[in-house]
């Protein structure tokens, strides 16, 4: 385990000196994500007052919302986004290399790139928390402030875990993307907005079968006191969903690693 986390570094290392090699290509690449979120939180607050609150949410606390999902969505873009770079590799039998060299595959493909665009979406959610955090006067306590801390990096595990899911799948059929592709999309559009505005068997899809709600919802009902009494307890679940998730992807990435029996190129 060490030694991977070592070897881990090394790669990462190697793969932030690549990027900073492209400055002008960093600053053009944050700046349009910064730009684009100033149009998602745009929409919000047109839709907002337009119908004043969406069951209940306002302005404010739908931007809490946004950036929460952003500091935890920020972390993984920079870190996990490129493991869906898992059907391109096994396609072009770059994936191959990984199984003959010493090193755990997987350490290897973490390890293969950052996405630095993430920065920008790590700092909409930074400064979209301190924008918000007076308006809502998130007067919190200690074990708040560390659930917070918790339901960050929880949100962040739960994209990385569903990814992994999706890529993985290609060690079956070849061809991940799209199923993918309509992950991505489907989760990025659950986090704009509060899954209460839904019908309940839809609910129960987010919650139960592709957990997304986890990412941000559940804890911003806890963070800002939104739930009721009888039905906290599993709304602090986002951890152990995390933890879940995470097993499951790893289970189905053994399988496949032991399936795989090359591409053929």
């Amino acid at each position: 385990m060490i030694k991977n986390i070592k070897i881990y570094r090394q790669l990462l290392h190697a793969a932030v000196l690549s990027k900073l090699q492209y400055k002008a290509d960093f600053l053009v690449g944050v700046i349009s994500i910064l730009i684009l979120n100033a149009v998602n939180i745009s929409l919000l607050g047109i839709m907002v007052y337009n119908f004043k609150s969406m069951n209940g949410w306002d302005i404010w606390e739908l931007m809490f919302l946004y950036s929460l999902w952003m500091m935890s969505r920020g972390i993984y873009s920079i870190f996990f986004w490129h493991i869906s770079d898992l059907e391109e590799m096994i396609v072009n039998g770059e994936f191959d290399a990984y199984l003959i060299r010493p090193i755990s595959p997987f350490v290897q493909l973490l390890g293969k790139d950052v996405n630095y665009m993430g920065i920008g979406d790590a700092l909409v959610g930074v400064f979209g928390f301190m924008i918000v955090r007076p308006h809502l006067i998130l007067n919190w306590s200690w074990e708040l402030w560390i659930y917070f801390i918790i339901c960050i990096i929880s949100g962040t595990l739960i994209q990385v875990a569903i990814n992994w899911i999706c890529a993985s799948i290609c060690f079956w059929t070849t061809r991940s993307r799209t199923v993918s592709s309509i992950t991505e999309r489907f989760t990025v559009l659950m986090q704009q907005y509060p899954v209460d505005i839904f019908g309940k068997w839809f609910q129960v899809f987010v919650t139960c079968f592709l957990p997304v709600a986890f990412i941000n919802y559940y804890p911003s009902v806890i963070l800002l006191g939104k739930a009721s009494i009888e039905n906290q307890l599993w709304k602090y679940s986002s951890p152990f969903v995390s933890v879940i998730l995470l097993f499951i992807a790893a289970f189905i990435w053994v399988r496949g690693v032991h399936k795989y029996s090359g591409s053929g190129n």
